[in-house]
């Protein structure tokens, strides 16, 4: 279960009781942004690319491109993943969707899906071996 997951993850006691439960593991897209609600409050926007691993026919496989998310996070979290967090750093976001309708300026309405995340996890870097077990370059390092 992804809550278990996350809890896994980050030590942190997931919320059982919601239905309403994401985690996703990917790579910011861009950079992320910080800003402040009419009340003070910070908060962290950035997107997140996830990916997934599909089995080629030789057994090996290979990666797609499954999405990009959009994610928030609030408070004192949010500040200090904004001194952290750069594009193309790997995370894991635990959270919940939620789903935000508007109208836009042309009059139509528009809703929009997000992921609030509740805790945000930077995805260590390993090193990446060969097929004899030597160690290359690392993999997900941030440039």
């Amino acid at each position: 279960m992804a809550s278990e997951r996350c809890e896994a993850r980050t030590g942190k006691e997931a919320d059982v009781h919601s239905r309403n439960v994401v985690a996703l593991i990917g790579r910011l897209s861009a950079e992320p942004v910080l800003r402040a609600t009419p009340s003070g409050t910070s908060v962290l926007e950035f997107g997140l690319a996830v990916n997934r691993s599909n089995r080629k026919d030789d057994g090996s496989f290979e990666d797609s491109l499954d999405g990009f998310f959009d994610c928030e996070v609030f408070g004192l979290l949010a500040e200090v993943l904004s001194e952290k967090l750069r594009k193309g750093t790997e995370i894991q976001v635990c959270g919940s969707l939620i789903q935000n309708r508007f109208e836009a300026k042309s009059g139509q309405k528009v809703s929009k899906v997000i992921v609030r995340a509740k805790t945000v996890a930077l995805v260590p870097v390993l090193p990446k071996r060969d097929k004899q077990g030597a160690t290359k370059e690392p993999v997900g390092a941030v440039a």
